[in-house]
């Protein structure tokens, strides 16, 4: 199909509309320019959209043979301005900004070619995802629907300020450290100046079980600016303490909540708070087996926890979130975002419809610039859809092969490659770092 063509019906589809978990066995989807018509068994296809012409407009018909149509997958947690890096100093420090806007440019399309339409990054170096939005939204570069925060407000003790003190951290980093209310309320009021969809905190840091970056007044304050001024707010809360306060500071949604208690969840569940696990991360770095023996079995431990918490969550009812945490070298552009809902699977005792009803329906609140317009297939949202062979109601692995993507459609256009899918992935030299030798070159006894 031409990359201009617009589909006015799609016929003959096992449909999956995510409203709920109901699967159409025989469906239809009629497109009316970038939006959905009419989606719904096609026995309850309306007169005016049976015919072959509508409003005087010749209707274009693709019957896909009963594969199975469903939204465009959200992605809650993606860093589409992270690069890729292997190492907490090539995430802060080493690689210029403006590189790092082209290739998240780049980057953006092979997102949205795994079946990734709408997007959120919660956090990255100054002004890179809010470029890469903008470029998306007029055509520049192909990609997702992006929500995006600024840099992540963090104290000395979350994630955002994770070097020692005497290293110097400018705009390169993803994280913005602040040291007093003052500063808190400066950041989230130069944030929205500068066009942020959401405020990221960085409420914990790497490895901490039991305390908070923030106190709770902090929090409180925070969130009562941020709503203020017209955005919501996510947190990046690991540990217990952290989680709590999160949720009594009314956060609009967690992220990860490993090492959240009890009680905290059943404060989730009353007060409806969702949770964006976050696990791909986890289970990616520790299959990738290249760190350190105290680190890995530090970062088995806090898996362990979120599953165990995290299925109580699901048994409980609580709304989960899926996101990849695609940006690093563990989690690369285009290839683990359909992996949390695996894990959803494999890890929380999910179904497969309700882990793929956790990457549309309920993701959609975390794209705040779009949560009404994506997500499911009704009328008036946008027709942002997969055509797909198979049943991923039945198997959700399915969505992490693309040879099993007939389609990507945006906004009732078929998502066509821009650049050729096969060039090599070259790093510059100052993606890494500049290491002088391997090891020590010690002299040997003669």
């Amino acid at each position: 199909m031409a990359d201009d063509t617009r589909w006015a019906r799609v016929e003959n589809a096992r449909l999956l509309t995510c409203i709920d978990e109901t699967v159409i066995e025989n469906g239809t989807v009629v497109v009316d320019g970038e939006l959905i018509a009419w989606a719904g068994p096609t026995a309850d296809l309306p007169p005016k959209f049976a015919s072959s012409d509508v409003d005087g407009d010749r209707l274009t018909v693709q019957d896909v043979g009963g594969a199975t149509v469903m939204p465009g997958l959200v992605d809650g947690h993606m860093h589409i301005s992270f690069g890729e890096p292997e190492s907490e100093e090539e995430l802060y420090i080493y690689t210029p900004s403006p590189y790092r806007a082209i290739r998240a440019a780049v980057n953006a399309e092979k997102v949205l070619l795994a079946g990734v339409t709408t997007a959120c990054d919660p956090g990255g170096p100054i002004g890179i995802a809010a470029a890469v939005r903008d470029a998306v939204d007029v055509g520049l570069v192909q990609g997702p629907r992006l929500s995006v925060a600024g840099r992540q407000i963090t104290t000395q003790q979350g994630i955002g300020d994770t070097l020692p003190r005497w290293v110097e951290i400018g705009d390169s980093s993803y994280g913005a450290l602040v040291t007093s209310r003052d500063e808190l309320l400066e950041e989230i009021r130069n944030e929205v100046k500068d066009g942020v969809d959401l405020v990221k905190i960085a409420g914990s840091g790497p490895g901490t079980t039991e305390y908070g970056a923030f106190r709770l007044d902090e929090l409180e304050l925070a969130v009562d600016e941020a709503h203020r001024l017209g955005r919501p707010v996510a947190m990046h809360a690991r540990s217990r303490q952290s989680v709590a306060d999160a949720v009594d500071a009314g956060i609009d949604w967690i992220m990860h909540a490993s090492y959240m208690d009890l009680p905290t969840l059943e404060r989730v569940i009353e007060t409806g708070t969702p949770l964006l696990p976050a696990m791909t991360l986890l289970v990616n770095s520790l299959e990738a087996g290249t760190m350190a023996p105290a680190t890995k079995d530090a970062m088995q431990r806090e898996l362990d926890a979120a599953v165990s918490i995290l299925t109580k969550a699901h048994q409980l009812g609580a709304t989960l979130i899926a996101g990849s945490e695609t940006g690093f070298a563990m989690t690369p552009y285009g290839q683990w975002h359909t992996r949390e809902m695996e894990l959803f699977v494999s890890h929380l005792g999910m179904s497969d419809i309700r882990a793929i009803l956790c990457m549309t329906r309920d993701a959609a609140i975390a794209a705040p610039r779009h949560t009404r317009m994506v997500g499911t297939l009704e009328a008036g949202k946008y027709a942002d859809f997969l055509v797909v062979d198979g049943r991923p109601d039945e198997d959700v692995t399915i969505l992490a092969d693309r040879r099993r993507f007939r389609s990507v459609v945006k906004g009732g256009l078929e998502v066509v490659p821009w650049r050729p899918a096969d060039l090599p992935a070259i790093r510059q030299p100052f993606e890494r770092g500049r290491p002088y030798t391997a090891g020590l070159y010690e002299r040997q006894p003669t």
